[in-house]
């Protein structure tokens, strides 16, 4: 019984500040504090959640930007590690005198290179994929030529004593020494690839969750935009709790930190979770199969329809959202006019009919 109130005290107190926020997000229009025309309730939210899910037009957003981002790691991973290795295992003067330059090209934000991007690969799908992966490939490759470094001489000796080859050499002692730290630079880049990630989806996409929230606010769908927002936070949050948990079953034999549950040490099993990677390799095929076929299928209608990226500037719709879609409500501009700036308008052209001078 003390253990169990004393978990239910940590997370309550860890999930504090989440529920004193979302309860002010609750209270703050409704009493005043904020204009709820454009902090809505969280209430009002979740109703725009919901109508998302309704629609299916959450899953499709939501698949597709999890194809893309899993398939710009992907990218990013097929040529940071081995590049790596090449480097920091077969040309280590190479690497050493190539590591300034990688760490100024890694300072480049490629959101500012869009439009290169934008004329190397055009706006379809592959301007997204380059973004992404640019942004992933940098964390990845560092901590990949670190976990090398790192590696015990003494494996390396005595792999050489034995005449393994480079390869044996990269496969059986390289890599396993260097995963731990390869799995940390994957997570940083993941989590910088969904910071990129809606970033990318606003230049000329038809889908995504940054496609939602930025279609939602030229629309002047507040509370569709919040939601968009809020799924996104739940994307990063999911994918990072994803690899840690890959991680962690990875690398079962490691001492994992000391919890608030008055207990010196953890007992440490023997082995890890078998069921994880069959399920891991699982979802991540699925994803790649499902996302693939909702992108091809939402970008050959945005082909059927005509959907260019003008048109993507000036008719923000998405071809499955429809009537989802609702136009601004009425009396509404995009430039809001500043409150008495019809009236000094209306009064400057009073004097200027004043002003004029009297025919004769």
């Amino acid at each position: 019984m003390h253990l169990t109130t004393a978990k239910l005290r940590y997370v309550l107190l860890r999930w504090s500040g989440v529920l004193a926020l979302l309860a002010l997000w609750e209270i703050a229009p409704r009493l005043g504090w904020a204009d709820a025309q454009f902090l809505p309730a969280l209430s009002t939210t979740l109703q725009a959640v919901k109508q998302l899910g309704l629609d299916g037009s959450l899953y499709s957003h939501l698949v597709v930007s999890l194809w893309r981002v899993l398939t710009g790691l992907l990218l990013a991973v097929a040529v940071a590690v081995p590049l790596a290795f090449i480097l920091e295992g077969w040309f280590a003067g190479l690497s050493r005198q190539l590591d300034p330059l990688f760490r100024l090209l890694s300072h480049v934000n490629p959101f500012s290179l869009a439009p290169v991007f934008i004329l190397f690969f055009g706006i379809g799908e592959a301007q997204k994929l380059a973004i992404i992966s640019l942004v992933t490939v940098w964390p990845i490759l560092f901590h990949t030529i670190t976990g090398i470094r790192a590696v015990d001489l003494l494996l390396v000796k005595t792999a050489r004593s034995l005449h393994v080859s480079r390869f044996r050499m990269a496969r059986d002692v390289l890599l396993p020494a260097a995963f731990p730290t390869i799995i940390t630079g994957l997570r940083v880049g993941t989590q910088m690839a969904v910071f990129m990630l809606v970033a990318a989806e606003m230049l000329g996409a038809s889908a995504g969750m940054g496609w939602l929230v930025h279609n939602s606010a030229m629309n002047y769908q507040i509370p569709r935009m919040y939601a968009g927002g809020g799924f996104i936070i739940l994307l990063g949050i999911g994918i990072n709790q994803f690899i840690l948990q890959l991680e962690r079953d990875s690398f079962f034999w490691q001492t994992p930190p000391a919890l608030l549950d008055q207990r010196s040490e953890r007992q440490i099993p023997a082995t890890g979770n078998t069921y994880y990677l069959p399920l891991i390799t699982g979802v991540l095929i699925g994803i790649l199969f499902f996302g693939g076929q909702e992108v091809a299928r939402i970008n050959s209608q945005a082909a059927a329809s005509g959907f260019t990226a003008e048109q993507h500037s000036h008719h923000h719709t998405h071809p499955d959202d429809g009537a989802a879609n609702a136009a601004p409500p009425e009396g509404h501009n995009h430039h809001m006019s500043m409150p008495g700036h019809g009236a000094e308008q209306e009064g400057g052209d009073k004097d200027a009919a004043n002003d004029k001078p009297e025919s004769p």
